[in-house]
């Protein structure tokens, strides 16, 4: 019943605080908001019930598939973008490319990888940046980078008033690294503090400029928030707020009176234990605190005879009698209570602390996707110089031209084992000729090439460099891939029907303007009906898709 429609719609709209969704261009989205319903409640549901569990969350964003470069399951598995065919992490192109410095920074890399648009605006303004950033090094940006802390968890926290005190702590010293982020920024795309115009760049390249300067708007959120949070959270705070010590001395009067009576209790403790052995004559007696007991004066057995009549016993042990005195019962109430109001005192002020956080989510919110985004940026700048990568060209005509391109994942592996170079290889492809059939004996190479291919494009659409020496690239809608061999026994389907069926897939989605990779077409089945069924899929994709094609046939008679 969660996923209901009705339910997400109206949740959608208390969240944002809207009648309708028509101004997020968000109102005929049935399944979306049926969705949205599941996750708001579930959202609702782990942080307890709380009406405001997404309170932080201020506007969404529509994805339509015809946004996105399309790459389907089939596609992000073969091409082993986040995990190998075997399910592992590594190694991956995200594995090879994530050098990012924050977890923020790996997510949102992660985000591009698996979400690329076909709008180029993006990707030619990360090119541009990725330029700026090489050529004035990106080193001590991503050394600042190291000291972020990840703002978007805490900003999320924040909102469910979950935040520990060491993740506001991790925000206050993020804050205060942001000017020395700022003066790494390279000079000449970014506003000077205090001005109001633009600077000049000091590269002729208005994309790079554009997101740049979006950055560094974001890296300047209101400084009210960094003096609070400098001003009020300890700097070294405890783990938990009920241990206390989490609210900076100085910062609250009556707190601080507070804590001085429990600071001043071991020097009040030292003085009584010295004037009750000159009162009483008694070497070894000791003034102690323990938490089951409270505070005591213990007298061992040797002593007892000495012990004055206001001693009130308070527990008997075996070699040792342990007492209090009005005074010292006075002053453990003024102690204990002391501390429990010292703890309360602080819980009142962190709470106080989350409702003026609160107003500054949005802020906060936008201050992390550019702490991700320029990390990310960072990573592709420090990828592209370490592993000799060029800058993508973008044609609007069709083409896929690509020189000396290499398989990105493969080169690494091999410069790690010592497995020798990895042999670049070219591959043109343009009005004319669409399709390329791709031959040669088994591990030649075939399916690396084809690969390295669709790779260098999806990281062209990024707004990566690309392992080649030059790349030119006319508009893609799509990277659809037939790969490999392998049955689907849970749904009853044998080797020969998975291949059939994503084959049907692709020739039925695949247009002008995707990228599609057939590889051993028609080998789950006889010689004869295998090389009939891959000449036909391929005089198909030749002749009425007109996709661009790499097609390497099982059977070498085609």
């Amino acid at each position: 019943w969660q996923f209901d429609t009705e339910l997400g719609l109206r949740k959608l709209c208390e969240l944002l605080g809207v009648a309708t969704l028509a101004g997020f261009d968000a109102h005929e989205l049935p399944r979306a908001h049926a969705a949205a319903a599941a996750l708001i409640s579930y959202a609702e549901h782990t942080s307890g019930g709380a009406r405001s569990a997404l309170g932080h969350v201020k506007s969404l964003g529509v994805d339509k598939a015809s946004d996105l470069l399309e790459l389907p399951p089939a596609t992000l598995r073969n091409l082993e973008l986040t995990q190998t065919l075997r399910g592992e992490p590594a190694p991956t192109l995200l594995s090879l490319l994530d050098t990012c410095r924050t977890g923020m920074g790996s997510r949102q890399l992660r985000l591009w990888l698996t979400h690329p648009r076909r709008d180029r605006r993006d990707a030619l303004e990360r090119h541009a940046a990725i330029a700026v950033l090489a050529t004035h090094g990106p080193e001590a940006l991503r050394q600042a980078l190291r000291g972020v802390s990840d703002v978007q968890r805490i900003v999320a926290r924040i909102a469910l008033r979950q935040v520990r005190p060491r993740e506001l702590a991790g925000l206050r010293d993020t804050l205060a690294l942001l000017p020395q982020l700022v003066a790494c920024l390279p000079p000449g795309h970014c506003r000077p503090d205090g001005a109001g115009a633009d600077v000049e760049p000091l590269l002729d390249d208005a994309a790079a400029s554009a997101l740049l300067l979006r950055l560094h708007a974001a890296l300047h959120p209101d400084p009210r928030i960094a003096r609070r949070l400098a001003a009020s959270v300890a700097a070294e705070p405890a783990v938990l707020l009920r241990d206390g010590g989490v609210i900076a001395a100085g910062f609250d009067a009556e707190l601080d009176e507070l804590r001085a009576i429990a600071t001043n209790c071991d020097a009040f403790l030292v003085a009584l234990e010295a004037r009750e052995r000159a009162r009483t004559g008694i070497a070894n007696l000791r003034v102690q605190y323990n938490k089951v007991h409270g505070f005591y004066i213990e007298v061992t057995a040797s002593g007892l005879d000495k012990v004055p009549a206001d001693y009130q016993r308070r527990q008997t042990l075996k070699n040792a009698e342990r007492y209090i005195t009005p005074e010292l019962r006075a002053f453990e109430d003024k102690a204990l209570s002391a501390q429990e109001r010292s703890l309360a005192r602080e819980k009142l002020l962190w709470e106080a602390l989350l409702d003026e956080l609160q107003p500054a989510l949005g802020v906060l919110g936008e201050l992390a996707r550019a702490l991700a985004a320029l990390d990310a940026l960072c990573a592709l700048t420090e990828r592209a110089q370490t592993l000799g990568w060029c800058r993508p060209e973008f044609v609007s005509h069709p083409c896929l031209d690509i020189e000396r391109g290499r398989h990105p994942v493969v080169e690494a592996r091999l410069a790690e084992t010592g497995g020798g170079g990895f042999i670049a290889n070219d591959c043109r492809l343009d009005a004319r000729t669409r399709m390329l059939i791709v031959t040669g004996p088994n591990m030649g190479g075939k399916s690396t090439f084809m690969r390295q291919v669709a790779l260098i494009t999806l990281l062209a659409a990024i707004g990566s460099y690309v392992p080649a020496a030059r790349c030119r690239l006319g508009p893609i809608d799509a990277i659809h891939t037939r790969i490999g061999a392998a049955d689907d026994l849970a749904n009853a389907q044998s080797t020969f029907m998975v291949e059939m069926t994503e084959a049907a897939a692709i020739i039925h989605s695949a247009t002008d303007r995707s990228l599609v990779l057939m590889d051993e077409i028609g080998r789950g089945t006889s010689t004869f009906d295998g090389l009939a069924l891959a000449g036909a899929i391929a005089s198909q994709l030749h002749e009425k898709n007109r996709s661009f094609t790499l097609f390497a046939p099982h059977y070498f008679e085609l």
